[in-house]
């Protein structure tokens, strides 16, 4: 065993990461919480306000979740230097996980329900359906508003195979390519910030939009790609530091993205979250919210997943429960608190705890539904659909899991 490393057993095995439904759990929550205490006006009438304006960070975890879990089978076999998961495979995946749920979403929150706003016709149909319509100004408030995350969760699963197959070409050895992946996400996180605080600079209509799309999105993603890369880089060397296993590491870690969110709160900006802020504070507010991220999801990739406070409440079952139907969670919730207000409640006018009751409850039964029924069936189907995948090729090397499959 090196020296200083933690037991080579505790890392020698394919690594399962059982911590990150949890992760989804607090995600959604935060999602819900941001929603529905602007609707009831809790948000502008209390001294809270400016935390809870700030809970919109929730999107900042799903996209880490994303970067760390979808890149991390394609890191691992560019370390090891194994093949790579099937491009097509991944791909089918993906969308298999997240248009049939979606599409139902959809058509029952738009046509049965009426509780969003649509623009009507067959173009306009297949941008709604397409999860593009955050590059059409004019559809990009409309719909499942929510659901502009899901267009850049989008564009990042066609982007993902393509960076990976052109930073995975040549690989030379396992230690040069970690270099390889680290410097390159280096330079796509840079260049994330950069488009933001370019971005910030402009004031259209466009330019808010824009704020949106992948590119001025990269640092999140980023960052949990950079994870996947630290962490398959410790599971093929069969070691990790042991401060990694330190007791404290869970508290620490999160005592550091509590510090993040309390700075968010604290940095000046707007608590109306169209509008457009100075560009310095804009930029600031990204780093917070990407660090916030990055701290909560360190002790559920390092460390022994088993033991501490912190992981055991994040395998808790019933934030399990909910961290497997949280997808659902954020695709509903905001169509129960537009029709909480349709019911004769006065927007910005209703007790929160009373509004995020009522929402979550709905968005909870609403999910479960959607799960059972269409996402777990549909999602059997993955394997079978994806015929042209290539198949596995054995190794003597431990295998990868495949997470992406999650």
């Amino acid at each position: 065993m090196k020296p200083g490393a933690a037991p080579a057993s505790a890392t020698a095995r394919p690594r399962h990461f059982p911590c990150f439904d949890g992760l989804r759990a607090i995600a959604a929550l935060l999602v819900v919480m941001v929603h529905t205490s602007f609707a009831s006006g809790f948000t502008h009438r209390s001294w809270a306000g400016i935390y809870t304006a700030r809970l919109e960070i929730g999107v900042s975890v799903f996209f880490l979740i994303s970067g760390f879990l979808l890149y991390r089978p394609f890191a691992a076999s560019h370390i090891a230097g194994t093949p790579p998961p099937s491009t097509g495979r991944f791909w089918v995946r993906r969308l298999l996980r997240i248009l049939p749920a979606y599409w139902l979403a959809f058509i029952v929150i738009s046509y049965g329900m009426h509780a969003d706003t649509v623009r009507h016709g067959w173009t306009s149909l297949v941008i709604y359906l397409g999860l593009v319509q955050i590059y059409f100004p004019s559809h990009v408030l409309t719909g499942i508003t929510q659901a502009w995350s899901l267009c850049t969760e989008m564009s990042f699963y066609l982007f993902l195979p393509l960076y990976a197959a052109a930073v995975g070409r040549n690989r030379r050895s396992d230690r040069s390519q970690v270099v390889r992946e680290l410097c390159a996400l280096a330079c796509v996180f840079a260049a994330g910030l950069t488009v933001r605080f370019v971005v910030l600079h402009v004031h259209t209509p466009l330019a808010y939009v824009s704020l949106q799309w992948l590119p001025a999105c990269l640092d999140l993603f980023a960052l949990g790609m950079g994870l996947a890369v630290v962490s398959s880089w410790l599971a093929h060397r069969r070691s990790e530091p042991r401060w990694l296993w330190h007791p404290a590491l869970p508290w620490v870690s999160w005592a550091l993205a509590l510090a993040m969110l309390w700075s968010t709160a604290h940095l000046g900006v707007s608590l109306n979250p169209l509008e457009h802020n100075p560009p310095g504070r804009g930029l600031a507010l990204e780093v917070c919210y990407a660090l916030f991220a990055l701290f909560l999801l360190a002790p559920a990739v390092f460390g022994p997943q088993r033991r501490g406070v912190v992981r055991r409440a994040l395998q808790a079952p019933p934030l399990v429960a909910l961290g497997v139907i949280s997808y659902g969670v954020y695709l509903w919730h905001q169509a129960w608190v537009d029709m909480f207000l349709r019911w004769g409640t006065p927007l910005f006018r209703v007790a929160f705890p009373e509004m995020l009751g009522v929402v979550l409850a709905l968005a909870v039964a609403s999910a479960a539904l959607s799960y059972l029924v269409l996402e777990r069936p549909v999602l059997n189907l993955k394997d079978r659909l994806a015929w042209w995948s290539r198949p596995p090729v054995a190794s003597a090397r431990p295998a990868v899991v495949d997470l992406a499959a999650q």
